[in-house]
């Protein structure tokens, strides 16, 4: 009788459905994505119970009157039958579960979940065996019939034994498609047992794979031509003789296990997917399956009475015939006849059983029995019978054994990590992530009706978004505001191809392509600022430029892992070697592909976690290098501690399943950002519905992070490692905002003052100093002095002052070696600059170069005044930092100043051929450098070009000297009064009672320190007062002085206002230097009254009568 069909029947909503039977075959139970379970009174139960269970329910079995549900709360649940009554629980995980199964008698459940475990729980004690090992999802579970054994299949690709006595793997085959989660899995690899002999079975790609048991070997395969797409289950018959198969398209095959022989084939209706099969207990005649949309449907007379109608049976003969065609002493013809025409037979066959037909002779069984054609030592020339006492012997014949080959007997080599994309999801998947990063995504979609890419960009005013038919089948890809870099492996018609999409280029080519040489596939892919490097199997990494241009090539020692590029900076990781057992051994390279080209890295070990892989490489959005590993561990490169791996986060300590991953998408410093996709249940995020980034923050893994201390003492080494990108900015001459840095450097200054006030607290004084050394500000050290000072502790506020002694003379030495530096650089600098110069000389060149040279004058008499402004005190001698810029471009003619430009609007233009004369008037600077108020004198190392008046008659030196000396004291001849002197007579009752009872020493230290310790803002302030007490009112009617003929001075009334300007302003820049002293004695002589306008020819004559 043929298979007979029921009509499809609706139980569930569209999604994953499971099944099973009552144990008395006479109810058939059903779950769905609709958080139901439905119990039926056979297939045509028009009224079945209905019992809520969840949101989801993932699995389902019956054991003893209950039946067991795995739902989306993440726990298995056990309920009454058919009451549907909930009666506790077996067993709880951090993510669904996804199979269950019983041992024979039903005291023991086997349980896989999502987040990678599996459980073997003892139902009446409740105690568990817990196994690890998988890297995704399980998929299936099956337990041994003898207990000895567990097997599981994953998403990760693998198929693994357990054994139950430790929990130990025994073997694991590679034999799977990975997948991210169940619900993207293209099989769920329904592996079972044989209930009689123990074997494994796994339906693997169209096939069914036989293992033995304990050696795990390929035993044979069971195939079909009906097969065309992936076979998903495998469950034997009650009776053990029969196997039921589904595949994907619908199909639902029974194979004879003794023959290996398909003996019924029957497909869905709807050639939907078959996501759950289950023979009725209670006999060999029907199948209940549901399908991938809900639909429930039971095949009947599937196995008839009295066996199974063989469609292809192998050759079989009576044993009538069989004793015609040999006689007795025909074996040894008969062997070798076999080992002639059989190499290595495909079986088809089981072993001999006991209870076989006597009447039927099957020459496959002859050949099992006696190990003809599948022994390893028959096929090299030995033939194998059997002994008196049942075992075997071996035989020789004439040819010679083989040399046996040398085995290994200690740990095994780790596989080597295969190349990848950083920020790219497997190339299997058919919808994936090409690139993630912080410029855009690129998605690729590989599926029978298209294969297209799809780029973004984060920011739109970028680029707009471009949809790319991928018609060379990229598979790598990298992404950056100037071009998009796509690359290929070869085909059967092209090599492995590198193609650039330059959309940031001027001119209308916007693309070109790159192929590589015959043989040499690309492995990765990275773009920078104008360059683009490839990493090829040859272990060469060839640069090229945005453009197309090639310009570098360089090989690295071992095969390529994965490379990272940002800026002119570029990182490679490869394989160094073979790590101790289970570890990576990789090797990084760090270099500068563009500007001073070196190798910052030459090729030292990158550090990974134990038993872990590199999963991203790259830089932050400053520059900083980055590394994270399978385990989640974060790495950053310190380039202030020898170019060392610090860990400065965890990303599973953030998961709140075991299952639960982060895939990293960028790192940004300034704000301290990790950016990150989550992934439930999941190594890789879907594309489809996009998946949102989370931010996640930096941990330092120091110890004691629960007490404030080490609190802060993270908070200041991490804000001192995520800061180093300024140093490194400076280092490769990149200007640095000053008020930026210092605000980043904020939170670590903060750390370390309150670091400093619980050692005071704690009595640790020792280790308030080591904190003072460690501060990176003056005024960070002053204010510890002054809480020290509070504090009562003046040991140690003297302590402290020794430091800030200590920094402020390094700091001295530093500034003054870079003063010398730049005092080096510019006389040649400024020689650089006149040679640029025309060589034609004008008025305005001439006053352009003295006006430099006085610049240069000022410049150092305002750097000697400064010195003199922030006089020590008694304690500390501290210099404040001054910025010292010096800011150089040459002027061309079309940028020069206009000579003819007028100062003021009623001045007239100086006559022609006069400026001979008006450089003659500037006025005599002082060659004596100021004295400031310690005990040290600064010698001036430049001297002006116009220290004195060319041509001055002897007599008006005279009379200048006796003006001199004729001239009463005037305000400016007045001490210019001290800033400090003022605040600290305007603040002295304040300090005094705020710290009475000090003696005049400590309150001189106190007072210091406070005024030291106070804003550049409110210093000014401060500076600007003591200027105005100091600045003189000069009188409204100048003194009557007698005056000189006219015509023996040879200067104009344009000259004088000139001259008086300039000194205005030298007045105005040089406020705080010696030389303004000078100048203000000589603005209170008496002004000579204006001369009457002179001719050009009198200016001579008097200069000629001189």
């Amino acid at each position: 009788m043929p298979v007979t069909k029921k009509p499809l029947r609706f139980s569930h909503c569209e999604g994953h459905t499971d099944l099973c039977y009552s144990d008395s075959g006479r109810y058939i139970l059903t779950c769905g994505a609709d958080g139901d379970v439905r119990i039926l009174d056979g297939v045509e139960d028009d009224d079945p119970q209905s019992h809520r269970i969840g949101d989801k329910v993932y699995s389902l079995a019956y054991m003893n009157d209950h039946f067991y549900t795995a739902s989306d709360d993440n726990c298995v649940q056990v309920h009454t039958f058919p009451e549907g009554a909930p009666d506790g629980i077996v067993t709880r995980f951090t993510s669904p579960a996804t199979h269950m199964c019983f041992n024979k008698t039903g005291t023991h459940m086997l349980v896989g979940a999502s987040d990678f475990s599996i459980k073997l729980v003892e139902l009446k004690s409740s105690s568990q065996k817990v196994f690890l090992g998988h890297d995704a999802p399980v998929l299936s579970i099956a337990l041994d019939g003898k207990e000895e054994y567990v097997a599981s299949a994953s998403c990760d690709g693998t198929v693994k034994v357990w054994k139950v006595a430790d929990q130990s793997c025994v073997k694991t085959f590679t034999i799977l498609p990975k997948a991210n989660d169940i619900s993207s899995a293209k099989t769920l690899c329904r592996l079972t047992w044989h209930p009689k002999n123990g074997k494994l079975i796994v339906p693997v790609d169209k096939e069914v794979h036989v293992y033995e048991r304990n050696t795990w070997e390929l035993s044979y395969t069971l195939k079909d031509d009906t097969i065309k797409e992936l076979v998903s289950i495998t469950v034997f018959s009650p009776c053990g003789s029969y196997l039921a198969v589904s595949c994907i398209d619908g199909w639902v095959l029974i194979f004879d296990f003794k023959l290996g022989v398909c003996v019924e084939r029957v497909q869905h209706d709807k050639k939907l997917t078959i996501s759950a099969l289950a023979w009725n207990p209670k006999g060999n005649k029907e199948i209940a399956f549901c399908d991938n949309q809900g639909n429930l449907g039971v095949l009947e007379n599937v196995i008839p009475e009295g066996g199974a109608s063989v469609n292809k049976a192998a050759p079989v003969v009576t044993g009538d015939q069989f004793n015609e065609l040999f006689d007795d002493g025909d074996d040894d013809m008969l062997i070798q006849a076999t080992n002639q025409g059989s190499s290595t037979p495909v079986h088809t066959v089981a072993a001999f059983d006991d209870d076989d037909n006597d009447s039927e002779i099957d020459i496959g069984k002859i050949k099992a029995r006696y190990n003809i054609g599948d022994d390893m030592e028959s096929q090299d020339g030995d033939s194998v019978k059997p002994s008196a006492d049942g075992d075997t012997e071996s035989v020789r014949s004439g040819r010679p054994a083989p040399p046996l080959q040398p085995q290994h007997s200690g740990p095994r080599p780790t596989p080597l990590q295969r190349p990848f994309q950083p920020g790219s999801t497997p190339v299997h998947l058919s919808q994936r992530f090409m690139m993630w990063n912080s410029v855009g995504i690129i998605k690729q979609y590989n599926t029978e009706e298209e294969n297209s890419l799809d780029v973004e960009f984060h920011d739109t005013s970028v680029h707009h978004a471009m949809h790319l038919e991928n018609t060379m089948n990229f598979t790598m890809a990298d992404m950056s505001t100037e071009a998009v870099v796509l690359a290929c492996e070869s085909g059967e018609e092209n090599t492995s191809t590198l193609m650039c999409l330059h959309f940031s280029s001027w001119d209308n080519n916007k693309d070109w392509t790159l192929p590589m040489p015959k043989g040499e596939e690309i492995q990765a892919v990275t773009v920078g600022e104008g360059w683009i490097a490839a990493a090829t199997d040859k272990r060469n990494v060839r640069i090229v430029s945005v453009g197309g241009v090639q310009q570098e090539i360089f090989s690295v020692p071992g095969p390529v892992v994965t490379m990272a590029g940002h800026s002119h900076q570029l990182m490679v990781v490869y394989h160094m070697g073979t790590g101790v057992p289970g570890d990576q051994y990789l090797g990084v390279k760090l270099m500068y592909v563009r500007g001073k080209k070196k190798c910052v890295i030459p090729g030292e070990h990158l550090p990974l976690s134990p038993k872990a892989t590199l999963s991203w490489l790259g830089f932050s959005a400053e520059g900083s290098p980055f590394a994270v590993d399978s385990s989640g561990i974060v790495r950053m490169l310190n380039r202030r501690f020898g170019s060392t791996w610090m860990p400065v986060a965890n990303l599973r300590s953030h998961a709140k399943g075991k299952s639960d991953n982060f895939w990293m998408v960028g790192v940004c410093e300034n704000p301290e950002q990790i950016r990150c996709v989550p992934c439930k249940g999941s190594v890789y995020p879907p594309t489809l519905p996009r998946p949102a980034v989370t931010i996640l923050p930096f941990q330092l893994p120091l110890c004691e992070l629960t007490t404030e201390k080490g609190q802060f003492e993270e908070k200041h080494w991490r804000n001192h490692i995520l800061t180093g990108h300024y140093d490194f900015w400076r280092s490769m001459g990149w200007e640095v905002e000053e008020g930026d840095m210092e605000q980043a450097r904020k939170p670590m200054t903060e750390a370390l003052m309150q670091l400093f006030a619980l050692s005071c607290k704690a009595d640790r004084e020792f280790r308030a100093i080591e904190l003072c050394e460690m501060m990176p500000s003056q005024h960070a050290v002053q204010l510890a002095i002054k809480y020290a000072s509070r504090m009562k502790r003046m040991q140690l506020a003297e302590k402290i002052s020794d430091v800030a002694r200590q920094k402020a003379e390094e700091e001295a030495a530093r500034l003054q070696q870079d003063m010398e530096e730049e005092e080096e650089e510019e006389p040649h600098f400024r020689n650089i600059l006149r040679t640029a110069r025309y060589k034609t000389t004008t008025e305005w060149s001439d006053r352009t170069e003295q006006d430099e040279e006085e610049e240069d004058m000022e410049q150092e008499d305002a750097e000697e005044e400064e010195e003199e402004t922030h006089s020590s005190g008694p304690m500390l001698h501290l210099n404040q930092k001054k910025e010292m810029k010096t800011k150089a471009t040459i002027q061309l003619s079309g940028t020069r100043k206009n000579p003819f430009k007028s100062n003021t609007k009623t001045t007239p233009t100086s006559v022609r051929g006069t400026s001979v004369f008006d450089d003659m008037k500037k006025q005599q600077k002082s060659s004596k450098s100021p004295v400031g108020l310690g005990t040290e004198q600064k010698t001036q190392k430049k001297k002006g070009p116009m220290q004195m008046k060319l041509f001055q008659s002897k007599k008006e030196k005279e009379e200048s000297e006796t003006q001199q000396a004729q001239t009463p004291e005037t305000p400016n001849n007045k001490k210019r009064a001290n800033p400090f002197q003022l605040w600290l007579e305007e603040n002295k009752s304040r300090l005094e009672d705020e710290n009475p009872g000090l003696e005049e020493a400590d309150f001189t230290v106190i007072a210091t320190t406070e005024y030291a310790s106070l804003p550049r803002e409110e210093k000014k302030k401060w500076m600007e007062k003591a200027k105005a007490a100091s600045t003189p009112v000069t009188p409204s009617t100048p003194t009557s002085v007698p005056t000189t003929n006219t015509e023996d001075t040879p200067t104009s009334g344009t000259d004088k206002k000139k001259r008086k300007r300039d000194e205005m302003d030298e007045n105005d820049q040089n406020e705080t230097t010696e030389s303004s002293k000078i100048k203000n004695k000589m603005d209170n002589l008496p002004k000579k009254k204006k001369p009457l306008s002179q001719s050009t020819n009198s200016k001579l004559a008097a200069f000629k009568r001189d």
